[in-house]
């Protein structure tokens, strides 16, 4: 599974920064409509990385919950079959 790096979203975020403190010492240079469009796509991006790491971290544990579940249905399943073992060998016994 590919991921969404932190490191180069803390990058963009800089530069979003950098921009507005631009916009704001330059004023309508690149138009109202560039500025509107450059801080909608930021807030978008944004969202959509708070909701790539809620999702993380409930696959991180999911995928915990499934290790310790795995591990106790494991352990359970083998002491199911050494329990059945004997019984398996007396009926081999039984038809020989």
């Amino acid at each position: 599974m590919q991921g969404i790096s932190s490191a180069e979203h803390r990058i963009l975020l800089a530069a979003f920064r950098k921009f507005e403190y631009m916009s704001k010492i330059a004023g309508d240079k690149i138009g109202e409509t560039e500025d509107v469009k450059t801080r909608k796509a930021m807030e978008e991006l944004d969202l959509l990385y708070d909701k790539f790491q809620i999702l993380f971290g409930e696959l991180e544990k999911c995928t915990r919950d499934y290790e310790l579940k795995k591990k106790s249905t494991r352990s359970i399943i083998n002491k199911s079959i050494r329990k059945l073992m004997p019984a398996m060998q007396n009926e081999n016994d039984t038809i020989n």
